[in-house]
């Protein structure tokens, strides 16, 4: 999967809000001429709560692009990775890994 500039810019954007230990690109579409035309991210970080949080990126964050967002926090990624066929896991496997904390 190609990543587009607005994805990257979107990743790097959430990263200055919350200091996310993952972000995964994992579902994107694209018109006839192979150009995105929306796409689907997913972030993992702590999170007291996580309604707010979510909030605060798509009221925060303006994107060229429509996108969607799956939010884990760390505890609810650990306990879905023990499953490889859990929702998580399907992100993980066939999703574009944009940032990990443990990487930077």
């Amino acid at each position: 999967m190609e990543i587009s500039p607005h994805a990257k810019r979107l990743a790097e954007e959430i990263r200055a809000i919350c200091a996310p230990e993952k972000i995964f690109l994992y579902h994107a579409k694209f018109d006839l001429h192979g150009q995105m035309t929306s796409f689907k991210i997913c972030v993992v970080a702590s999170a007291a709560d996580k309604a707010a949080l979510e909030r605060k990126i798509y009221l925060s964050l303006d994107c060229d692009l429509p996108y969607d967002l799956v939010l884990y926090t760390p505890e609810e990624w650990e306990a879905c990775m023990q499953n490889p066929h859990s929702f998580a896991g399907t992100i993980r496997e066939k999703g574009v890994l944009l940032y990990d904390q443990a990487q930077a």
